[in-house]
């Protein structure tokens, strides 16, 4: 039986995606999407009873918009009093773990209305070469050449003993995930490509075996949702999403500790954690019609595979090659270009449920030229509108040392 539907969201939305942000910050493209999400449900600022944001100014540590100081200062920014209100830094995992406790919230009846609210902004003028969101780490990683795609390249090295993974099928997933993102006309990578796996595999080396086509974007932007109760969405602006379940689980702090070279054995995300989610939503993985996972890196999407349940452990990369991944495929994946194509900006991981939102409801940006009233072509190469979904997973997995969750979305 399918998990209960007391929880929707009921609003989306996500700002520029870009890699010049013109000095702005990650406050300022937050407000700027929950703005956006407000309107895309036909609420008003003072509908929010509950709040959870995730803002990076990237220098800042962790961030201008979590913290104690920086979270209670988010009621006089806002100009309205806030009932509910928390914060998280587990960075690409967030965005589901967000939606799980507002629900919960939600179910308890604490609060009727939320905004969850993610953006980033790097600074006007770097200071280094390596990826902000790390920069609190550096002591530890920096003088040793450790930083997250080195952890991220042993985790692959070791996938690829023990299960016989290839270079190719590593490239493949890339591929995949990256031509969605080149029809995408919102994807920081719009119009690069259509791209083969022989273009993955000869670009620029940046930690053996992860090409830079294989790796995550650095790049500026926001995104925001707004969830309410299930009676109250069903009068509400756009059809509702349901939340019928999800799972979170954490390990340890990521960049100062080894990465975890074994996700199934002892690692952070669990097969029983994964098969409780799973029974809470009510549904098994023949019923997902749309797969949204963080794909930092080409061996961190094939692994999710796996501890998801998509497949069994080791055959991530044969799944990869085939065609089950595309948009007609068993599982579309990563559908809007995903972290590697469409935006990694430092707090990227609401996007992977925005994006299932949208696939539900049918607002899926292409090169269609109905796309915006939801007439779609299904043509491949203009066309990445998955047919007629019904139900989706979003999941939100950090660095190799931290932790990972997932929900599972609905429509009616």
């Amino acid at each position: 039986m399918p998990g209960p539907r007391d929880a929707a969201i009921v609003g989306v939305h996500t700002t520029l995606q870009t890699r010049d942000s013109g000095g702005r910050t990650g406050l300022s493209y937050g407000l700027e999407a929950l703005r956006g999400a407000l309107d895309d449900a036909g609420l008003e600022l003072k509908d929010i009873q509950g709040l959870f944001a995730q803002l990076s100014g990237w220098p800042n540590a962790p961030s201008e918009g979590s913290g104690y100081y920086a979270m209670a200062n988010w009621p006089y920014q806002l100009g309205i009093p806030i009932n509910w209100l928390t914060g998280a830094v587990n960075a690409a995992g967030t965005g589901a773990a967000a939606i799980l406790d507002a629900t919960a919230a939600i179910r308890m009846g604490s609060v009727d209305t939320v905004a969850i609210v993610l953006g980033a902004a790097r600074p006007a003028q770097p200071t280094g070469k390596t990826a902000p969101w790390t920069w609190n780490a550096h002591e530890f990683t920096q003088w040793t050449g450790s930083i997250t795609p080195a952890q991220f390249a042993l985790v692959a090295r070791r996938h690829m003993h023990e299960y016989g993974t290839t270079p190719e099928q590593l490239a493949a997933i890339s591929v995949t995930i990256r031509n969605h993102a080149s029809i995408n006309p919102a994807a920081v990578m719009f119009q690069r490509g259509p791209y083969t796996v022989d273009d993955v595999l000869t670009s620029r080396m940046i930690a053996e075996p992860l090409t830079v086509l294989m790796c995550a974007l650095v790049n500026d932007g926001g995104g925001a949702l707004i969830m309410t109760t299930a009676e109250r969405a069903r009068s509400l602006r756009k059809p509702p999403v349901y939340v019928l379940g999800g799972a979170d689980q954490l390990s340890y702090p990521a960049y100062a500790e080894a990465p975890l070279l074994k996700r199934h054995v002892g690692g952070d995300f669990s097969r029983e954690w994964v098969a409780r989610g799973f029974a809470q939503a009510g549904v098994s993985h023949d019923d997902i019609d749309v797969v949204e996972l963080y794909d930092g890196f080409a061996i961190w999407a094939l692994m999710q595979l796996e501890m998801f349940g998509f497949c069994g452990e080791g055959e991530g990369g044969p799944l990869a090659q085939g065609n089950d991944l595309e948009l007609d495929g068993r599982f579309p994946v990563c559908t809007d270009g995903g972290c590697q194509a469409f935006s990694h900006n430092g707090t990227p991981s609401l996007f992977r449920p925005i994006e299932a939102v949208r696939q539900l409801r049918g607002e899926v940006m292409d090169l269609c030229p109905g796309w915006a009233t939801g007439d779609h072509t299904y043509d491949r190469s203009i066309c990445r509108k998955v047919r007629d979904p019904k139900i989706a997973f979003a999941a939100g997995m950090g660095p190799p040392t931290g932790g990972g969750n997932f929900c599972i979305l609905a429509r009616d």
